[in-house]
C-alpha cells in the first residue's frame, strides 16, 4: 500500500497530471515543458523529479523526457479515471456490474462523450441516429420495441438495420412486415444490460439505473471514433 500511496501522490497535483500527460503524447525537454505549464524551469524540474521517483517518466540522453513501460501503462488507465470522476453523480446512480469485463477495462474510451439527461433523450437521439445513417444503424434495448415503427420514415431506403432485444421487450410484437422485413436484422438475447443506438457516425449508450432497468433518459453520446468504436464492440459482443 505504501507503493501505491507514492504513485497516487506522484499524480496528486493538476500541473504533473499535466506533464505526465505530455510526455505520453511527445518527446519533450524540461523548457518546452515548462512552457505547457507557464512555470520557471526550477518548479517544472521538481514536478518531474517526483514523476521519475514515482518511474513513470525517464530522460534519455538528449534531454528528452519520455514515458516508462510503466507509464504508458498508467496512462491508459487515466481515461477511465477522468471519465469517472468527471461524471461522477451520473456513475453514482448507475450501475456497471452487468457490462462485461472487456467493456469495464476500456470505459474510458468514453471519454469524449456528452451526457445527456431528460425526458425523451434517449428517443431523440434514436431518432437522429436512424435520420442521418447512410448505410447501417444498430440498436439494442431490453424495452418494448414495434419493429413496425422503427424510424417513422425517416430512415433512408438502403440503410439496414440490426437490433438487438431481449425475448420479453418484443413478446406479442407483431413481427417486421413490408419492406421492413428484408432489412431488419433481429438477434433475441436473454438480457441487454445496456442500451445502444449508433450509426456509422454517431453512437450512444445508456447503463441501467441502480434497480437494474436500463435509464432512458439518461447517456452519453458521442462521435469521437473511440466512443463510437467502443459502442459498436458492445453490440457486436450482444
Amino acid at each position: 500500500m505504501e507503493d501505491l500511496a507514492g504513485l497516487l501522490f506522484a499524480l496528486a497535483s493538476e500541473d504533473r497530471l499535466t506533464l505526465f500527460s505530455a510526455i505520453t503524447v511527445e518527446r519533450l525537454r524540461l523548457t518546452e515543458l515548462a512552457r505547457k505549464l507557464s512555470a520557471s524551469t526550477q518548479e517544472t524540474s521538481r514536478h518531474l523529479s517526483r514523476l521519475q521517483e514515482a518511474k513513470l517518466i525517464k530522460k534519455e540522453s538528449d534531454g528528452c523526457f519520455v514515458p516508462t513501460e510503466l507509464g504508458r501503462d498508467l496512462a491508459g488507465i487515466l481515461p477511465s479515471l477522468k471519465l469517472l470522476n468527471h461524471h461522477g453523480e451520473y456513475f453514482l446512480s448507475h450501475n456497471l456490474s452487468g457490462l462485461p469485463l472487456e467493456f469495464l477495462e476500456r470505459i474510458g474510451e468514453l471519454e469524449r462523450g456528452e451526457l445527456g439527461q431528460g425526458v425523451g433523450l434517449i428517443l431523440n437521439h434514436t431518432a437522429r441516429v436512424l435520420r442521418e445513417a447512410k448505410r447501417d444503424v444498430w440498436l439494442a434495448s431490453d424495452n418494448v420495441m414495434d419493429l413496425n415503427t422503427i424510424g417513422g420514415g425517416e430512415v433512408g431506403e438502403d440503410v439496414r438495420i440490426r437490433i438487438v432485444v431481449s425475448a420479453r421487450a418484443i413478446a406479442g410484437v407483431p413481427p417486421p412486415s413490408g419492406r421492413l422485413e428484408k432489412r431488419i436484422e433481429l438477434k433475441l438475447a436473454d438480457s441487454v444490460p445496456a442500451g445502444l443506438a449508433l450509426n456509422e457516425m454517431l453512437a450512444g449508450v445508456t447503463l441501467p439505473d441502480l434497480t437494474g432497468k436500463i435509464d432512458f433518459n439518461a447517456g452519453l453520446v458521442g462521435s469521437d471514433p473511440k466512443f463510437r468504436k467502443w459502442c459498436d464492440d458492445l453490440f457486436t459482443f450482444y
